[in-house]
């Protein structure tokens, strides 16, 4: 079983073409981490300047990380609710970040629209999320009135369409399911960029008029590097300590079924449970860290006996027909969570041409495209989305009178 995701281990083979010797020329932009994020960025930045040279570096393999360790969701907003969400950013932000997800959903049908040979395994069946208690229930009515108010096309169930003894839930259609490894493959195949696998970097500082981007493989020179680092950041510079919280995330995936139970990807319980039954029958499991939380924060990415009997109790609860089916893979990914929930996007400090997009907050897969469109603009324009300015977290602690973490 291992750490090896199911991703990770049905991908295919990745051959990328193996880069020439660093050109004495610097790379146009050099973007550190392949991951869904980093792979949206050299597809954004490909097609809006495409006369540009670029480069990805990943300390492991393209989908090393979080990208290839997650369930497959590609599901519109946060890890909240969105009633939760309005409370906490306000009607207008909530529903701009809402916008952010599902513009992020509609760029993967076009990317893929336009490479059918592409497929991703992607899977249009939408998404359930179920309320476990009354008061979940009634939390979803409440998002789901909203949603439809701000021009979000959702359904409110009150009751539990799957009969697993859940309260309510919200159905949005345009939820999907993918295959995430080979969707980051595709979009940096499409880009062009040149691709540095197993060539960690840890350092990037200036060289004359560009950066240099240094490692134990080497350096790698470029005129602006795009740090897509996830919950790796805090390891990487000390910028990033009060605002990344390294978290793990825990999954696991059965011997197939051999009734279809399932056709929609599910989230439960506030999203701290979540499954979907495969395309092969398998059923994916994850999710679990709420009664382990202080033991889920940090990078290790070694699936727990905790976390992964309380996913095991939780599958044969909901779902005793799987009783008897036996667990084929197990694995853990981590994740990079923010004190907002919100992505960050911005400026290193001291390094005018080194920007960073991060910390998705568990939601990569679903803001993915668009933050990587974002992030591609902020690295032209110059300045960061307003929407997810890192520097707002410093700004928050400003008014309320305390230490940024």
């Amino acid at each position: 079983m291992g750490s090896t995701s199911l991703w990770q281990a049905t991908a295919g083979d990745w051959r990328p073409a193996p880069p020439r010797a660093t050109p004495s020329r610097a790379f146009d932009c050099l973007i550190v981490g392949g991951g869904i994020v980093g792979a949206s960025v050299a597809y954004a930045l490909s097609q809006e300047k495409p006369a540009w040279k670029l480069a990805v570096a990943d300390r492991r393999q393209v989908g090393g990380g979080a990208t290839g360790r997650n369930a497959g969701f590609v599901l519109a907003g946060t890890a909240d609710h969105y009633a939760v969400s309005v409370a906490k950013y306000g009607r207008a932000t909530a529903r701009e970040v809402f916008a952010a997800t599902v513009a992020s959903q509609r760029r993967v049908r076009d990317f893929l629209a336009r490479r059918p040979a592409a497929s991703c395994d992607y899977l249009p069946c939408g998404s359930l999320t179920l309320a476990g208690t009354d008061a979940e229930a009634e939390t979803l009515a409440q998002s789901a009135a909203l949603l439809r108010e701000d021009g979000f096309d959702v359904t409110f169930i009150p009751h539990d369409p799957l009969g697993r003894g859940f309260r309510a839930a919200i159905r949005n259609a345009r939820d999907a399911g993918i295959h995430p490894v080979k969707l980051a493959r595709a979009l940096l195949a499409a880009s062009g960029a040149a691709i540095f696998e197993q060539w960690p970097v840890t350092a990037v500082e200036v060289a004359g008029n560009a950066l240099l981007a240094r490692g134990e493989r080497g350096a790698l020179r470029a005129e602006r590097v795009l740090l897509a680092l996830n919950g790796e950041a805090p390891g990487f510079d000390a910028f990033f300590a009060d605002k990344v919280v390294p978290t793990r995330g825990q999954i696991l995936v059965t011997a197939p079924c051999a009734r279809r139970l399932l056709s929609e990807v599910v989230y439960a319980n506030e999203g701290y449970e979540y499954f979907r039954q495969l395309p092969d029958g398998r059923f994916l499991f994850g999710g679990g860290r709420r009664a382990f939380a202080k033991a889920e924060v940090g990078a290790d990415e070694s699936p727990t006996s905790d976390v992964q009997g309380f996913l095991e109790a939780f599958k044969n609860q909901r779902f005793p027909e799987l009783a008897a089916l036996p667990v084929e893979r197990r694995w853990a990914g981590t994740m990079g969570f923010t004190r907002d929930g919100l992505p960050l996007m911005g400026r290193l400090p001291g390094l005018d041409q080194a920007w960073f997009s991060i910390a998705c907050h568990g939601h990569g897969m679903g803001f993915g495209l668009e933050a990587g469109r974002l992030a591609a603009r902020m690295i032209i324009a110059g300045d960061p989305p307003p929407l997810f300015d890192a520097r707002r977290l410093d700004a928050a602690a400003t008014v309320s009178g305390e230490l940024p973490g």
